[in-house]
């Protein structure tokens, strides 16, 4: 078979598509030849990126230029000035680095890669003469599918064997409607899409009938592959991307204009130009946050595990931020805010309306009394004219409406296979969207009995007598309370069907449907609904107090929509539209009154786009739901895509952020919670990061200008880098919630995760460090006339000591540094216990002293540090508390 060139599938014969695909109608394939194909064609899934190695991930730590400058400055120390201890210690601190580096990026490419696989869908594929259960992206082209009614299509396939066989194809095509398919082959050649009736697609839904299909095509070549392929267009980076991106630049032309400064002053100064070159490599290394990334995807890989086991799967790690700053949800209905589980509750039999309580007894609405009524003509009928099922193991399969009709029907003792052999059914016309009703002919003794179901409106247009104590001529006024019923059931969120039928002597000649559907007897209503899901109202409330809009987009009718809007508390005095009323609305008129707006009904995919840029316009950040492929363009275009996991297409999947597993709108609100956090956490350490940095270089910077000594070493520079901007950074990352986090505002879209007000903050924290350390200096070396080599230790100690207390003043923007609040982080108190013993390591333990040039400290030195750690971070906790009280 010529893949590069497919043939016309629809346009040919059975036998020739047999031959084109070297299979067997009887047998399908044989196991050796699936292996063949497999190898050949590939899986049967979308094409995924390829995975990044270890070595790659590895490699990438060294993959930044001062690295290597402090590399080449190291080796040039140790080969050339046999400064061979400072060279070996700086080798050892970057390769530290490099394994703390690789050790969190390699965790969360682990966790992304879990995250990716949903339960595999699987496919009934006859192999050898063989049916069995295949995983669906084992298919392969030549493989003889069985596709029965519930089935999910697992791959493109031409159809060889059907019977009253139709798909819903609207992930596809947009179609809502059910499509009815055949076996032959079509003349014409160029056929649009969703004209081809032989032909069924991967992603689409059997909605009636079995059929035997031979697979065409499967992955990328199939259509649902190619439509995916559309979408792989370049993606926006997210805010906190591009900020990163913005700020690191910044700060690296702000610290290489310093470590210019500071090399100069230094030769001036006298010191030699091999000590200077290493200073100021090592100060651009340690002003430069180039661990932040790797935190980042640290915190963010965690936070979306936490999210995983929520039901909740982050597909894009950077995504998160966007979805913690979400200010507007837009939720499918059915499955999101539903359960996504049909019910029969009301029932319109004998002129009287019932209510059918949860154990499946009638209730007299007036009385409130049990009523003992014969439901079984009506119940007949509707289990009869269904096209779901019962599989041996007894799970329900089909629509969810005409499942929960059979469900009624065993309810009342009716079987629909016990139905079926008593009343066989031997021809149908299937349900079309023009006259929005089904029909089914069964065999009865020596008549025939037409079973009718469908739109109450449409059925009473084809219905002139009435089931009462016996069939009776429907009246007018029957007519008009039918359809009074009908519209009270719709505007309370019930989905309504009627009942008919009638006898035959024989069959009819002509079998189409005015023919067979006039003279009906009608039977009865029924009002299904799909009830809310019972934490959706208060996932809903929460979304209100954190100042998120949400806003329904159904397909379902106005009257409906509004009642199960109003049922979960989504209405709070706006408005609903339609989709002809938003058709007719322009963009720039939608944009003001979009918030208004509680409820789009009857609205179509496309709509959806338009939904996404009147928000977008409006500078909300949204969050749009989808499940079928003509979604995947809003999907796509939103903030944050969220597809479903469980009815959700891939194409849907792969344009989305974020995968619901539970298809649960309550789930969309617990992962922007989730989101908040880790945004928060790593606002934190980005502030902790750049405020210690800042006192790294001031230090050395003020020194040069004040014509100080040079306070640090090269290696001691870079190991406070190290034990500072590890573990508590990282600690950080996982700090408990603020318990006022889902009560405030979500940020705007404009503002960075580093407005002025925390440019500023960064700078007058990292300078009142810097003051600490410096002041432990000049005070050692000056005042109680250390040696050089203490006063380095002093000051070396002290940064390291006050940069590790800081970091307990992030815990909360408003609680005090000395509050119960700064306990809470055990994380964050591991770290800090342990980056101080590494301290203390290198400033007594005998061998670490000559390499980092310390001198073990005694009572009076530790006075020292004490109080110029204490001072500096006493003042930062008050201004602090100060700026929170005027906020």
């Amino acid at each position: 078979m010529d893949t590069q060139s497919p043939p016309k599938w629809h346009s040919l014969p059975t036998s020739e598509v047999k031959k084109l695909l070297k299979t067997s109608l009887e047998n399908g394939l044989s196991q050796e030849e699936v292996q063949a194909r497999r190898e050949r064609y590939g899986p049967n899934e979308l094409e995924t990126g390829s995975k990044t190695s270890s070595l790659k991930i590895l490699l990438s730590q060294f993959d930044d230029l001062m690295i290597w400058v402090l590399i080449v400055a190291a080796l040039i120390s140790g080969l050339v000035l046999r400064e061979f201890l400072d060279a070996t210690a700086i080798m050892i601190i970057l390769i530290l680095n490099a394994i703390l580096g690789f050790a969190q990026e390699f965790k969360a490419e682990k966790a992304m890669e879990a995250l990716k696989k949903l339960a595999a869908p699987t496919a009934k594929a006859i192999r050898d003469g063989r049916e069995e259960m295949t995983p669906a992206h084992e298919i392969v082209p030549g493989d003889l599918i069985r596709l029965e009614a519930g089935d999910s299509i697992p791959a493109d396939a031409r159809l060889v064997e059907c019977q009253t066989f139709s798909t819903q194809e609207a992930a596809l095509t947009g179609e809502s409607q059910s499509i009815e398919k055949t076996c032959q082959e079509m003349l014409e050649q160029n056929v649009l899409l969703a004209d081809r009736k032989n032909m069924v697609y991967a992603g689409t839904l059997v909605t009636t009938g079995r059929s035997l299909a031979l697979v065409t095509a499967t992955g990328p070549a199939s259509e649902m592959g190619q439509i995916a392929a559309l979408l792989g267009a370049k993606e926006e980076k997210t805010p906190l991307q591009l900020e990163l991106k913005d700020v690191g630049k910044k700060i690296t032309l702000l610290c290489l204009a310093v470590v210019v400064i500071v090399f100069i002053a230094g030769i001036s100064r006298g010191y030699s130009v091999a000590i200077m070159f290493l200073a100021a490599v090592s100060l651009a290394v340690a002003a430069i946050p180039e661990g932040l990334p790797a935190i980042i995807t640290v915190s963010l890989a965690l936070g979306v595990q936490n999210m995983a086991k929520k039901h909740a799967v982050v597909r894009k790690l950077h995504a998160v931020e966007t979805l913690g700053s979400t200010s507007v949800i837009c939720s499918d209905k059915t499955g999101t805010l539903t359960q996504n589980k049909m019910a029969v509750k009301r029932v319109y039999f004998g002129n009287r309306l019932w209510e059918l309580s949860p154990e499946n007894t009638l209730i007299d609405p007036d009385s409130r009394e049990e009523v003992s009524l014969n439901l079984n003509p009506l119940l007949k009928i509707a289990a009869l004219c269904n096209d779901a099922r019962k599989t041996s193991s007894g799970k329900m399969l089909g629509d969810p409406t005409e499942t929960a009709l059979i469900s009624a029907g065993e309810s009342s003792g009716l079987s629909k296979e016990e139905l079926e052999k008593t009343d066989p059914r031997i021809a149908e016309v299937p349900f079309n969207s023009d006259r929005k009703r089904m029909s089914t002919i069964h065999r009865s003794n020596s008549s025939y009995l037409v079973l009718v179901k469908g739109a109450p409106e449409q059925m009473l247009s084809c219905c002139s007598k009435i089931l009462l104590q016996e069939e009776q001529t429907l009246s007018e006024e029957e007519r008009d309370a039918i359809l009074e019923v009908d519209s009270k059931l719709a505007q309370s969120g019930f989905r309504n069907l009627a009942f008919a039928y009638k006898e035959l002597p024989e069959m009819p000649p002509e079998m189409t449907p005015e023919e067979v559907e006039k003279d009906l007897v009608f039977v009865g209503l029924l009002g299904l609904t799909d009830p809310p899901r019972p934490e959706v109202a208060e996932a809903i409330q929460t979304c209100r107090k954190a100042h998120i809009n949400v806003a329904m987009i159904t397909g379902d009718h106005k009257l409906t929509a509004e009642a199960i809007a109003k049922e979960i508390g989504l209405m709070d005095g706006r408005k609903v539209v339609t989709g002809t009323e938003l058709e007719q609305m322009a963009l720039e008129d939608l944009e003001k009154e979009v918030t208004e707006i509680a409820v789009f009904a009857r609205v179509s995919p496309k709509d959806k786009i338009k939904i996404v840029k009147a928000f977008r316009e409006r500078g909300f950040i949204v969050g749009m739901t989808g499940d079928g492929i003509n979604d995947a363009p809003a999907v796509k275009m939103a903030d944050i895509g969220i597809s479903m996991g469980k009815v959700g297409t891939d194409v849907t999947r792969e344009a989305s952020d974020l995968v619901l597993t539970d298809d649960n709108f309550a789930t969309i609100v617990v992962a922007v919670r989730e989101g908040r956090i880790i945004f928060d956490n790593i606002k934190k350490f980005i502030l902790f990061l750049l405020s210690c940095n800042i006192s790294e270089v001031s230090i050395v910077f003020l020194a040069m200008l004040l014509g100080l000594p040079l306070p640090l070493f090269p290696v001691q520079i870079l190991w406070i880098n190290l034990v500072t901007d590890g573990l508590p950074a990282l600690a950080l990352g996982v700090d408990p919630p603020d318990p006022h986090l889902m009560v405030r505002s979500p940020r705007p879209r404009k503002e960075g995760i580093l407005p002025r007000a925390k440019q500023k903050q960064i700078l007058w924290q990292g300078l009142l460090l810097t003051s600490g350390a410096l002041a432990s200096f000049v005070f050692s070396y000056f005042w109680l006339k250390t040696s050089l080599n203490m006063a380095r230790t002093v000051a070396f100690t002290t940064l390291v000591l006050i940069q590790l207390l800081h970091s307990l003043n992030f815990r909360s923007e408003r609680n005090s540094l000395f509050s119960s609040a700064s306990l809470a982080n055990k994380y964050l108190l591991v770290a800090i216990f342990g980056s101080v013993l590494l301290q203390l390591g290198v400033v007594y333990f005998p061998f670490a002293r000559p390499i980092f040039h310390t001198l073990p400290l005694g009572g009076q030195e530790w006075l020292v540090i004490g109080a110029s750690c204490i001072l500096p971070i006493v003042a930062i906790d008050l201004i602090k508390q100060w700026q929170a009280k005027q906020t």
